[in-house]
Order: structure tokens, then sequence, then C-alpha cells
């Protein structure tokens, strides 16, 4: 965990657009919980930029919440740090985030602030497919904010309940929430929180209207189309006033994809194609690529002028946003608009690979959320007991941040860790320079050949024991600010930056040599132990691709034989 910034550091950390009044704050702040809430109210208002930004600033206000032994403001710092590991994919390290934030208020009795936790939570387990589990987060959350009477967590709660219905495809329940909150604005004594509240009221009817319009265009009534168009269209209106009061460029381009979607089902398509260029800019300048939005509507528009294959563009990017983030309900989504697409032209094989796609994205994301249940439990139970023990309760959590990202057989980084520092190279932010800034990055798969063999003919204590020796041979190949670890069993995955694609061949050779030539006599008298390597080269920027194109180059390695490299050199 990074030690909190020097004042002297702060402009390194601080975005150029961040408003004057947290800047005076943050400076003024004196050290300790102060200056720690400070950090966590910029984070907040970075992560609609730039969400690595907002991540080093979270963990930044972390830091100095655990300096200065204030749990409240641990708890605010944890639930920042879990809302932008969720936007960013991050859904184990969201859920454990939120986990260990609601151990510490319960054990600090901070029960004021559990709502804001269950809101937290809510959202990441929604993003991973969760939906009643969130709907139920949700509920908990709006109970408590209004007996507590803490308006800007109920605010919250209906907020997120309007989204909830809206991602579930019920815009009427999304109306009912956004009603309850239109009444909750009207009784704020705060205008600040009244006019954030008025933007997600406005962007959210504009959702609703524009998902009830689509609805009644399939379902052929056309009155209802019409209507729900007219009302939609006069929501925005209110909506680009309420912009000037309190600009954002997410809600701006979220309601100009709505207006797009709207101005297509009334037949503006020159009018819905020049809302949905417009989204796109917006998007381009938020620089993170979270919104499927503006290809959604420009691929809804290029549908309705018989532009297909444009369409199936537009929809194949939106899909692999949603992918990088695990957005379920996102990828189900656009996998039947794809589908229904593909049946429209009367390709039929396609439809039906796009069909089995879903199938298996429906079961993946199943086994996500009951993956997410059993870890819950366990960390519970490890929180628990950490508790039972003499440490500090910041000690406890320095520790369980350091853990959650180490493979604790090689002390290489684990899965979680790994695609955590995948992520930050795909989105570098405001990171400084390091690998992100050179022009190619090396993905080098390594995965031990026959290591079945090894646990059958020895023992698994041997097999871990020769984990343990390829992981330090592997991490002899290694820099400073390379991401090494184990991708799970035995397999190994090392990313750095590289010149030329010649130098990855270089080090993917180097790796499979290290493991072949190394003396394993004493642990395998018997056995010749080799590894199969396959890599790929890639710009930051296509990451995930790359992951997938080494991870079939090393199954090419095994196939033609094993004790390989593949590509071969260039």
């Amino acid at each position: 965990m990074p030690a909190c910034p020097t004042r002297d550091h702060l402009d390194v950390l601080l975005p150029a657009d961040t408003p004057a009044d947290l800047t005076a704050r943050l400076r003024a702040a004196p050290d300790g919980e102060a200056r720690a809430l400070a950090l966590v109210a910029v984070a907040r208002h970075t992560r609609e930029t730039t969400l690595s930004g907002a991540q080093a600033l979270g963990e930044a206000a972390l830091s100095e919440a655990l300096r200065a032994a204030s749990p409240r403001a641990a708890v605010e710092a944890l639930l920042g740090l879990s809302f932008v590991s969720a936007s960013l994919g991050q859904q184990e390290r969201a859920l454990d985030t939120v986990a260990r934030a609601q151990a510490m208020l319960e054990e600090h009795g901070l029960s004021d602030l559990l709502s804001g936790v269950l809101n937290t939570r809510a959202l990441t387990r929604l993003t991973g497919g969760d939906v009643t589990g969130a709907r139920q987060d949700l509920q908990d959350a709006l109970d408590l904010a209004r007996h507590a009477r803490h308006a800007g967590d109920h605010g919250n709660a209906l907020v997120n309940l309007a989204w909830l219905a809206c991602s579930s495809g019920d815009p009427k329940d999304a109306l009912h929430h956004l009603n309850l909150l239109e009444e909750l604005i009207h009784s704020l004594p705060d205008d600040q929180l009244a006019e954030e509240f008025m933007m997600f009221l406005h962007e959210g009817r504009a959702h609703a209207y524009a998902l009830l319009a689509r609805q009644a265009q399939e379902l052929g009534r056309d009155d209802a189309q019409r209507q729900a168009v007219q009302q939609g269209l006069m929501v925005l209106r209110a909506a680009r006033a309420a912009l000037q009061a309190t600009p954002s460029l997410t809600s701006e381009l979220l309601c100009a994809a709505h207006e797009s979607t709207l101005l297509r089902l009334h037949g503006d398509l020159s009018g819905a194609e020049r809302l949905a260029r417009r989204a796109a800019q917006l998007n381009a300048v938020l620089k993170q690529q979270l919104y499927i939005e503006p290809q959604l509507c420009l691929a809804e528009l290029l549908q309705s002028r018989g532009e297909f294959d444009a369409a199936l563009a537009q929809y194949a990017a939106a899909l692999d946003i949603a992918r990088r983030q695990h957005r379920h309900l996102d990828i189900q989504r656009l996998l039947n608009a794809i589908g229904t697409l593909h049946e429209r032209q009367g390709r039929l094989r396609e439809a039906l690979e796009v069909t089995r796609e879903a199938l298996h994205a429906a079961n993946t994301a199943m086994d996500r959320v009951n993956g997410a249940a059993a870890r819950h439990l366990q960390l519970d139970r490890e929180l628990r007991q950490a508790r039972a023990d003499a440490s500090s309760w910041q000690d406890r959590l320095r520790q369980a941040e350091v853990q959650a990202r180490q493979d604790p057989l090689t002390g290489l980084l684990n899965r979680r860790g790994l695609e955590e520092g995948l992520q930050a190279l795909q989105f570098p932010g405001n990171a400084g320079p390091g690998p992100a800034d050179w022009a190619l990055l090396a993905v080098v798969f390594v995965d031990v050949d026959h290591f079945k063999h090894v646990n059958d003919r020895h023992s698994h204590a041997v097999g871990d024991q020769v984990l343990r020796e390829v992981g330090a041979l592997l991490a002899s190949q290694v820099r400073a600010g390379d991401l090494l670890g184990r991708y799970g069993g035995e397999e190994f995955v090392l990313v750095t930056p590289v010149r030329t694609r010649g130098r990855a061949h270089g080090l993917a050779e180097a790796c499979r040599r290290a493991v072949e030539g190394h003396d394993w006599s004493a642990l395998l008298p018997d056995m010749r132990l080799t590894a199969s390597v396959g890599y790929a080269v890639t710009s930051p920027d296509r990451l995930p691709q790359a992951l997938r194109v080494a991870d079939d180059h090393l199954y090419r390695a095994k196939n033609a034989g094993r004790n390989r490299v593949s590509p071969a050199a260039p």
C-alpha cells in the first residue's frame, strides 16, 4: 500500500480539473482524519475522468486513515476503492474491500455508515449479475437511510434502485423510484445535494423513457411509443438546464445517448446520429471507455438504416467494454442484440454461436456469483479470526491488502493481483511514467509440462516445492516494474514492456531454458522438467486480446510436443 503523499507531491496526484474548493480543502486539512477524508472527496470527484487516478488517491486516503488511526476515514476510503474496483472490472477485489469496510464498521460501532456500505456492495453485485442480492442490499440501504434521516444515502439508494430497474428491463419500476427521489429532493435543505440528485433524476428518467419507447416499438404499440418519446425529450430539456448548474461529463454523455435513442424512435435519424456522435466524443474525453451507451445507440441507428455490418462492429465494441468489466447484464443484452441481428440477416449459424456464447456467459456469471458468496463467507471467517488476535486493526487491514494479491505458495502475484496490475497498465491514468508509456507490452504464459506426473510420482508436497522453484526461476528473468504471477495451477504469467517483438521471443525462450536447464535432481531424481511457453505482443490498450492470443499460443506449443515457444522467432 503506498504511503500518503506529502503536500509537496499533491500536484502529482491531483488532476488539473480538480475543483478549487476540493483542492483548498485538501491543502488546508491537517494531517490525520481530516486529510484522509479530504483525499476521499477528491478521489470521488476524480473517478469520473480517471479511475486509476481515483484509485491512487483512494489508496493514499486509506494510508492516511491508517496512520491517523481513524476507522471512519478508513471505511470511507475502502468504500471509494470498492466502487473504483467494480468499475474497473475487479469484482473480487471490490467485494473483498467492501467486506473489510463492513467488518470495520461493525468492530467500531460505525452504524451510520452501514447504508453506504450496502449501496456500494449492491453496485458491485449488480455488475457481476447478482440482481437479487443487489436489490436486497439497496432495499436494506434505503430502509436504514430513511430511519437515520440520512439524505445522501437515501437519495443514492433511490438512484441505484432506479438504475437496477432499468438494467433489468423494468422502466416502470425505475420511474417509481425516481418519483420518490423527486419528493426527497424537494425536502432537502442542502441546495448542492439537491442539484446533484436533480441531475440523476433527469438522466434516470430519460433512460427509463427511452427503454419504454424501445419496448413499445417491439410490441408494435405506436401510441405508447410516441408518448414515451415525447416525455423523454421533455425530460432531456430539463436535463440540459441542470447540466448548466451541475456540469458532469458522465451525465452529459448518458443524456446524449438517451436523446439519440429517442430521436431514432421518433424517426429523426440525422438528429439521432448527431447525438450518438456527441456521446462518442464525450466518451473519448473521459478516456476510460467505461460506457457502452455511445456504441449501443450508434449500433441501433446503423441497424435501422440497414447498415448491418457497421452495426455489428459497434455492438462488438460495446461487448468488449462490457466483458472487460464483467458486466453480466450488459453482456447478455448485447449478445441478444447481436444474435437477433444475425437472425434477421439469415445468418443462422452465427446466431446459434452467439446463443451458445450467451449461455456460456450466463453460466460463468452464475459461477462467479456463487464463488463470490463462498469467498464472502471465507473472508468473514478470516476477519473474525484476525480480530481475535492481538494486532491492531490497522495492521490487520494492511496485511489483508497484501495477502489479497499474493499467491501464498510462491509469493508471486495471484490471479487477482495480476488482473489489477494488468488493469493499471491498460488504464494508466495519472500513474506517472512506467510500463504503460512503452509502445509495446509482451504477455508471456509459462506452463509446466506434465506437472500431474510430478504429483503422481512423488507427492503434492514435492509438487508445491517445484512450483516455488519455477516461480523463483521466472522471477530471475524479470526486471523491476514487470508483472509476474501464478495464474492458476502450474501456469505463470509475465507481462513486461519491450521495444521489439524479437525481445519478447527472447524473453519467452529465456523462461523456457531457465526451467529446462535447472538441476531438478534433488527434487525429481527420475524426471526431467520442462515448460511450454506462449507469448503475444500488444499495445497497452489491447491487453485483454493479447492474453487470449498468448494463451492460444501456449496450447499450440503444448500440442506441438511441449518444451517449446510459440510463436517461433520473428
